[in-house]
């Protein structure tokens, strides 16, 4: 990493035995190749890292597209994290290794084509953070059954896009990112698609108000954070229809100047973070 590599086919030349043709003509398994920080890299010299096994290659800090890896030649692909400014999801390298993970943070997609979803079957982890999205095309979810962890942080998007599901099936998701996506109202059906969800991140949005009813579907929600919303109406109750909830995050919220802050129902919970507001008279809260 931090180094001065403009081409991954350097590679070969400093490990010869990494690729196929070395002396004992057996390719090597890599958990991590880790080449981020390298801001010269921008090219990958076709097939000169053949027959390489990687489990883990991450291109943060790059100019290299995460088109360009189908290209080296490497045997097997399990997980890639890019990060370039080019406008692309990067489906064809998906298709190629079959990845179950891709990272393509702070690159500027814009828009997911359903020819490229239908090309990320596979993906297990998908983090699209800061990548310019305002909505997602319908069947998003749906088109990627594998699917368990996923990173929609730093967007602007339309969250009501997320369970339009003509089929209406369910989603395996287990934890989303939602933070930083400006979001200042939640329809009652925004989570209807993701029953199975442990996990779900919500800090740095503009939520004013929650009802009970939006968290219904999310009966195995364990972990809620909901950091730097304003929070100023909450519905009674509001953490009723959420029974497996064990840790739940309120930093810089205005939550304990609502009349009843309503954490009544919240059954499981043992994690609780808030930060008591500096007033005259002393807070009152009933857990």
């Amino acid at each position: 990493t931090l180094s001065c590599l403009q081409d991954m086919g350097e590679l070969a030349g400093m490990f010869p035995d990494l690729v196929q043709g070395s002396s004992s003509g057996v390719s090597w398994t890599l958990k991590m190749l880790d080449l981020s920080l390298n801001w010269g890299l921008k090219m990958a010299s076709p097939g000169s890292l053949q027959g390489l096994r990687v489990e883990i290659l991450n291109l943060r800090g790059t100019q290299l597209g995460a088109v360009a890896v189908k290209a080296l030649g490497l045997e097997k692909l399990d997980v890639l994290y890019a990060q370039t400014a080019t406008a692309e999801l990067a489906a064809e390298t998906v298709a190629h290794f079959e990845l179950q993970g891709l990272t393509v943070e702070r690159s500027k997609i814009g828009y997911i084509s359903q020819e490229a979803l239908a090309s990320c079957r596979s993906l297990e982890i998908l983090g699209l953070s800061g990548t310019g999205l305002t909505e997602l095309p319908p069947g998003f979810l749906a088109a990627m059954p594998r699917l368990r962890r996923l990173d929609l942080s730093g967007n602007r998007l339309q969250i009501t896009t997320l369970c339009r599901n003509e089929t209406g099936d369910a989603s395996g998701l287990t934890t989303l990112n939602l933070s930083g996506n400006g979001l200042s109202t939640l329809p009652p059906a925004t989570f209807s698609c993701v029953p199975r969800l442990r996990e779900l991140l919500l800090p740095y949005n503009q939520l004013l108000s929650l009802e009970g009813h939006l968290f219904q579907d999310l009966q195995q929600l364990e972990t809620l954070n909901l950091d730097k919303n304003p929070l100023l109406n909450l519905g009674k109750s509001w953490l009723a229809a959420l029974p497996a909830l064990t840790t739940l995050s309120l930093l810089d919220t205005q939550i304990l100047r609502s009349p009843d802050p309503g954490f009544w129902g919240a059954k499981s919970l043992h994690t609780l973070s808030l930060r008591l507001p500096a007033l005259d008279a002393p807070a009152v809260l009933s857990l």
